[in-house]
């Protein structure tokens, strides 16, 4: 697995929602790449941020920001 597809399947992950080889598979890149794993530590972050002050709401124009910027993270990371 790459950093993008696991960055476009990161949400799956956290919930439990991956097939058995998928989540393998994202689980091998995290115990190797350290960019993505700080990506994880970053989102659960963010989550449990969420879950303790209530859900917001995004525009879908501010969902593609965080992506994109989630996404440009990881490049930039693996660089």
């Amino acid at each position: 697995m790459k950093c993008g597809d696991l960055a476009e399947k990161l949400t799956d992950l956290m919930e439990g929602d991956l097939e058995e080889a998928e989540e393998a598979a994202a689980l091998e890149h995290l115990a190797t790449c350290q960019a993505c794993e700080t990506v994880l530590a970053e989102t659960r972050d963010v989550t449990e941020l969420a879950r303790d002050h209530g859900r917001v709401l995004l525009s879908e124009g501010d969902q593609d920001r965080l992506l994109s910027r989630l996404l440009q993270h990881v490049d930039d990371s693996a660089e």
